[in-house]
């Protein structure tokens, strides 16, 4: 076992110690005791059930309810009930994606004034942005995940990369294709190839769009977006992979599996049991000397018709405690929002990750902060989908037209 494995094992030991502490030092709940309130999760990795038992109290009772796993079919799921005005759901793990979106459609709850500079406290400015809408806080940051570039055994070191810092795509790819080993890019939820354009086009220096309405300038038929499909047009030319992909895990604990494009919390998921005590890590592959991870995470909101927001925000301000955060990291590998966690002693010797996701957290991009990035990723989807008819000489020019019509509401 490496030495990065054993670390990662003692991290797991530690988690199944942490998962069942009571991350607030709340009671164990009582029959019939206050209300339950229902805190509807999405497919991340956290043991929520075992946060849900640790957060319960007296006053209530958290019960753990899941949303669809497709990022479609979440989304949906979720515009449907909040504009019927469900009042069945009291907490929500909110897509970073999704934030901009509900906050203008009034979808959720205010934070209240007195919480959120306390919400707001110590966050990595990414997430708090990511959580912010015209200058305010509407979501309390949970965790915000950047993705690594993973590697087993030395697999890095045979294709000539310096793990130590940023490698090229270009010396990714082609140190991939000599070896003969695959580049998997992790899609689990539907997000991926979308999330991939975004940071490759913000590495080259550009931006997808700029601006938060339906006339918002869109960046991708530029330099930036150019380079973004020269990368990938290498990519899928060099057969090392298949592009972003529901079964990237499997691909990379398989036979030719070589390198790994996910997040931190990667290194917890079952499908990778078999090699995770033998996976290394290093920063996002750089465009250019330009390293942009892609930055995705899980707020926490209480929706507008929530019943009892009062206990819903006492609900979350235990979620988001010390301990709570604690727990989430090294029990799931997620990236705690933040920083300060990244202090606790206990997650210092359970999360070796730390120095490469910390630095990734902070010069990462999320996605754009706009009511309408479901279209943009909509056509993002259309005109980067199938990855093989990329090119950089046609895709940025028609993705931009394809965005534009999105934007613009305008029919197929």
């Amino acid at each position: 076992m490496s030495v990065r494995g054993r670390r990662f094992a003692a991290a797991v030991a530690l988690a199944l110690g942490l998962a069942t502490l009571a991350a607030c030092g709340s009671s164990e709940p009582k029959a019939g005791a206050g209300p339950t309130l229902n805190w509807y999760v999405g497919p991340d990795r956290v043991d929520a059930a075992a946060l849900a038992k640790s957060c319960t109290t007296a006053a209530y009772t958290i019960t753990v309810k899941r949303l669809p796993t497709d990022i479609n079919d979440r989304h949906s799921a979720l515009v449907r009930r909040l504009a019927a005005k469900d009042t069945s759901i009291d907490v929500l793990s909110l897509d970073s994606e999704f934030t901009a979106e509900f906050a203008a459609a009034q979808f959720l709850a205010p934070v209240p004034d007195d919480l959120a500079p306390i919400y707001s406290k110590g966050i990595a400015p990414t997430a708090l942005a990511a959580a912010t809408y015209h200058g305010a806080l509407v979501a309390v940051p949970w965790w915000f995940d950047p993705q690594l570039l993973w590697f087993r055994g030395n697999t890095a070191e045979r294709a000539g990369l310096d793990t130590t810092k940023a490698s090229s795509w270009d010396d990714v790819i082609a140190g991939a294709h000599r070896l003969g080993v695959t580049v998997q890019i992790e899609d689990l939820d539907g997000t991926g190839l979308a999330d991939w354009v975004n940071a490759l086009v913000t590495s080259g220096g550009g931006s997808i769009v700029d601006g938060t309405g339906r006339h918002a300038k869109v960046g991708l038929d530029s330099s930036a977006g150019k380079a973004a499909a020269g990368i990938a047009e290498f990519y899928r030319g060099s057969h090392v992979g298949p592009g972003p992909s529901k079964d990237a895990l499997a691909g990379f604990a398989g036979i030719k599996g070589g390198f790994l494009l996910a997040p931190a919390s990667v290194i917890s998921d079952p499908a990778l049991a078999a090699v995770a005590a033998d996976m290394g890590w290093a920063p996002y592959p750089a465009v250019g000397t330009s390293s942009v991870a892609p930055l995705s995470g899980v707020e926490l909101a209480v929706p507008l018709y929530a019943p009892h927001s009062v206990l819903s925000y006492r609900a979350i301000s235990c979620l988001t405690s010390a301990t709570a955060m604690r727990a989430v990291m090294t029990s799931s590998g997620h990236s705690a929002s933040r920083l300060t966690t990244y202090d606790d002693p206990a997650v210092r010797t359970a999360y070796p990750m730390a120095a490469v996701t910390k630095a990734a957290v902070a010069s990462g991009q999320s996605v754009p902060v706009t009511p309408y990035w479901y279209l943009i990723r909509a056509g993002i989807d259309d005109s980067w989908n199938p990855l093989k008819r990329v090119t950089a000489g046609d895709t940025p020019g028609r993705s931009e037209k394809i965005v534009r019509a999105q934007l613009a509401g305008e029919l197929p």
